[in-house]
């Protein structure tokens, strides 16, 4: 009896190994003839890929020869690519790319080496042609027995709720797999032609060995020719890249194209760029990193009418992505030149667009604020000298489908500080008289001194209070209480432009108007903005002129129609009396010009009167009049919304060719 079991066993390994046998054989026949046709096979799927893709965009994608050298590495040569119709946009020579071989079997493309040789790119536009705009376009279905009418493609199904962590750690995951850690491009060239103009980049060689690299780069906008150097390391197993770019010379440089297309300028010393991608799960990925530039000069002419400089200005950024939400981490710190502060920006898609920004900046020396002002930006202020401390405090959140949930928060806080001296602004002009020089179209119309001098020239107190309080109460109702800013009016006309999905309302307060006509140029730029913003905090906080006599200037300058300037001109020019004399019904008139002074004709019929769309303006004003206690009940109740115009205002009326286009 063991026998037979012993012999029985002995011939079950042997069947066992014999079908093993056949088995490696028969697999090894596979892998052979799959070695075999290897190239044939490849051959015909890049066949197929190139005419669908003809077939999708109206391309014409040519591959000349792909092969295989050893079962990791194809070599591609002749690739060519252009529309249908139209002139090259890609050469290749040579293209030859190895792949872990391991990762490919598991699902992943990931490229360990890499070369190309004689790379032509050549974008081009002639007026509104282009021979890339095929690639932008939707990608045509092709014709098949289950879709034979391509005009009415299978209806996609939903798709689930996007997930910005799982995202991103996709993306990441697709990016650094085709960053290999060996690579050799030589003849590398990119031309861009825009009609006339022309931008070109070449680089002889460009070696990623042990996932750095080093390069120069030579750039040709028209005839400038200007040469780069760039260093860093692409480490696509730690998901790391870095780069520097500099002049190869030491001069700046300077970025092409951007003076052509946006009649800008944009130049630097240094750029210095570092990512790190983490990836944690899928409910969490971030980014971190540093932009940094030295040196850097912009100018365009809606940042500041002269060229604005930052010895350096950068970001030490960390980027998280959960999967409900985008947020720029607290972690994040911006410098420029001097100062530094740490944002926290979040945004929330769903179920409606939620966004919160908050910036908490604790008590830091007030000079810093004032030294890291960029040069050309802050002409009023340059040389200022502080002692003290500041801190800032910003709070924003709205949940966009929900507009009046909008909250706004903002303040700049003093500590101790005093201003030492006021370098070569004037802002101590406001308090005593000065000339005063109106513009239009950045061209000086018309100067005239502020102060008793001037005929027209009126105090306070020698203006009808009818007009002072109209004005206030629609323009800044508030003027006497607020030190320059009302939070809630910025927040009121935020909410007011995204009710409207554009802007309809500013949040400019008097201070502010005064500001913007006495210090700064009419050329409406971020710098004006934010110099005219720090200008009235400082005339604000450091009463550098009283409330009364700031209100006194500002109606005392601005424009109360076409070139008449002050209260009491104005008062001549519409009622041929003095700004003392003026009634109720005329000075809420007159408030109502302020926002469009040179359009005053269009609130008239043909026979001068009011137009019956002013009686809602005279309503309001006069109701907020009246509950604040600036007029009496009687004077509301006996007020009519119509005035008699006398004088040149009334010949303007009543003259046709005056009456011009009404203005869109």
């Amino acid at each position: 009896m063991p026998a037979i079991s012993l012999r029985l066993i002995k011939e079950s390994l042997r069947g066992t190994s014999n079908l093993l046998l056949r088995c490696a054989a028969i697999l090894l026949f596979v892998l052979l003839l799959c070695f075999v046709l290897r190239n044939p096979v490849l051959m015909a799927i890049v066949g197929s890929k190139v005419n669908r893709f003809n077939a999708g965009y109206h391309a014409d994608l040519k591959i000349h020869k792909a092969k295989f050298e050893g079962i990791s590495t194809v070599f591609l040569t002749g690739i060519s690519l252009k529309p249908a119709f139209g002139d090259s946009l890609l050469h290749i020579d040579t293209l030859i790319v190895s792949f872990n071989t391991w990762k490919l079997f598991s699902g992943r493309l990931n490229i360990s080496s890499a070369g190309i040789h004689n790379f032509y790119l050549m974008v081009s536009r002639r007026d509104s042609l282009t021979n890339y705009q095929f690639l932008l376009q939707t990608r045509k279905p092709l014709l098949t027995e289950s879709n034979p009418d391509r005009t009415s493609p299978e209806p996609v199904p939903a798709s689930r709720e996007f997930n910005f962590s799982e995202t991103a750690n996709r993306i990441f995951r697709w990016v650094f797999d085709r960053i290999p850690e060996q690579m050799d491009i030589s003849n590398l060239n990119i031309r861009s032609t825009t009609n006339d103009h022309v931008v070109a980049v070449h680089i002889d060689r460009f070696p990623l060995q042990d996932h750095s690299f080093t390069t120069k780069i030579k750039i040709r906008e028209d005839l400038l020719e200007a040469e780069w150097k760039a260093e860093g390391k692409l480490d696509s197993r730690n998901r790391i890249a870095e780069a520097t770019l500099s002049s190869a010379d030491n001069t700046k440089i300077s970025m092409p194209y951007i003076g052509f297309k946006w009649n800008a300028g944009f130049c630097f010393d240094s750029l210095t760029f570092n990512l790190l991608a983490e990836s944690f799960n899928n409910d969490e990925a971030g980014i971190k990193g540093k932009i940094a530039f030295k040196g850097l000069k912009i100018f365009h002419e809606k940042i500041a009418t002269d060229t604005v400089k930052f010895e350096k200005l950068g970001i030490d950024y960390q980027l998280n992505f959960k999967s409900d939400a985008v947020e720029l981490d607290s972690a994040t710190e911006v410098f420029f030149n001097d100062l530094d502060f740490h944002p926290y920006i979040k945004y929330s898609p769903g179920p409606s667009r939620q966004i919160t920004i908050k910036i908490n900046k604790t008590p830091f020396p007030a000079r810093q604020l004032f030294s890291s002002l960029p040069e050309k930006m802050f002409e009023n202020l340059k040389g200022i000298k502080t002692s003290g401390e500041l801190s800032f405090n910003f709070d924003f959140f709205v949940d966009l489908a929900i507009p009046d949930s909008l909250k706004f928060e903002m303040e700049l806080k003093r500590h101790q500080f005093r201003v030492l001296s006021y370098g070569m602004g004037d802002l101590l002009k406001l308090d005593s008289s000065f000339v005063y020089t109106a513009y239009e179209n950045d061209e000086p119309v018309m100067t005239f001194s502020v102060g008793p001098v001037n005929p027209d020239f009126r105090k306070i107190s020698q203006i009808s209070p009818f007009l002072q309080y109209a004005v206030m109460t629609s323009e800044d109702g508030g003027f006497y209480l607020h030190r320059g800013f009302l939070p809630e009016a910025f927040r009121d006309a935020l909410i007011a432009d995204i009710k409207e999905g554009r802007f309809i309302r500013g949040g400019s307060t008097i201070s502010m108007q005064l500001i913007k006509n006495v210090f700064l140029s009419r050329n409406k730029t971020m710098a004006r903005k934010l110099e005219e913003a720090l200008i009235v905090w400082l005339i604000e906080n450091q009463q550098l002129c009283s409330k009364e006599r700031m209100f006194e200037v500002y109606l005392n300058i601005i424009e109360w129609g076409p070139l008449i300037y002050g209260a009491n001109e104005a008062s001549r020019f519409y009622f041929n009396k003095d700004a003392s004399k003026l009634t109720l019904a005329e000075a809420i008139f007159m408030a109502s010009i302020i926002p469009r002074p040179k359009y005053f004709k269009y609130n008239f019929d043909e026979t001068g009167h009011l137009r019956a769309s002013m009686a809602d303006f005279y309503r309001v004003v006069s109701t907020k009049m009246l509950n604040k206690g600036w007029i009496t009940q009687q004077e509301f109740d006996r007020l009519i919304p119509e005035v008699e115009l006398k004088g040149k205002a009334r010949e303007a009326i009543l003259n046709v060719e005056y009456r011009s286009a009404k203005p869109q």
